[in-house]
């Protein structure tokens, strides 16, 4: 369990990037020439989201919730921010557990738990957790992922979906999961990058509302070989100002 906890840092983080989420049933085929292109499925999506403009306006977002981790029945509340330039925070604090904490101020990533203490990230997980927080994500998919391949369509719960695969250098290749209908994202799949070891994570992201002119899941599913992590979001706030110490990494 103590490996399964430690991941949970990187789920809370992919939250303020506003995005994914729900498990393949079926894979349905369908002809070559009646799929869109990689470019016109992401470009669907941002326009899904809210568009580039909605997008661009916000220079910062503040998230609280709960998280629920099961069948472990360990429950517990988070606070995450973010802003330009790859800075994001959380803090999670699991009851039985204590205060899982992350952070990364663009350039170092760091996380302080109480498994292992203070710690810095390096090479491939620093690299992830890059690409995990860059503010503007959703914007830039085809620039963070040079290499990107429509696969088909599946069923994600009873939607049909576009499946793409994206690949950036040194770090696993991701799957992600666009409503062929409505253009959002429903679901991601990633290889989390850990000391312990990497772990496949399926992300489902639910719940859809408007937020200042986006839609955001208010809900990620996050199914893993031995557990299933939900994030439920209560409130989102745009704009307010967030304090640069925060992203940095607290003193040992």
């Amino acid at each position: 369990m103590k490996r399964n906890i430690i991941i949970l840092f990187a789920i809370i983080f992919s939250i303020a990037s506003v995005a994914q989420a729900q498990k393949t049933d079926t894979t349905k085929s369908a002809p070559a020439q009646n799929l869109p292109t990689v470019r016109e499925v992401l470009d669907k999506y941002v326009k899904a989201v809210g568009g580039r403009a909605a997008i661009e306006k916000i220079k910062s977002r503040t998230l609280t919730g709960t998280v629920e981790i099961t069948p472990m029945n360990l429950k517990g509340t988070f606070e995450a921010y973010s802003a330009p330039e790859g800075k994001s925070y959380s803090k999670t604090v699991l009851t039985g557990v204590g205060e899982l904490l992350e952070g990364t101020d663009g350039k170092t990533a760091w996380v302080v738990n109480p498994f292992q203490g203070n710690r810095e990230k390096t090479g491939a997980e620093l690299t992830q957790s890059k690409l995990i927080n860059d503010f503007y994500r959703d914007l830039k998919l085809e620039k963070l992922f040079p290499k990107t391949e429509l696969k088909g369509i599946e069923k994600v719960g009873e939607k049909d979906a576009y499946v793409i695969t994206a690949t950036a250098e040194g770090v696993p290749t991701e799957t992600w999961y666009f409503d062929a209908k409505s253009g959002l994202m429903l679901r991601s799949d990633v290889t989390a990058i850990a000391p312990e070891g990497n772990q496949p994570i399926s992300f489902f992201f639910e719940d859809y509302r408007p937020v200042d002119g986006l839609m955001v899941a208010h809900r990620v599913r996050n199914q893993m070989p031995s557990f299933v992590l939900t994030i439920t979001v209560s409130e989102i706030k745009h704009g307010l100002p967030i304090d640069e110490a925060k992203f940095a990494r607290p003193k040992q």
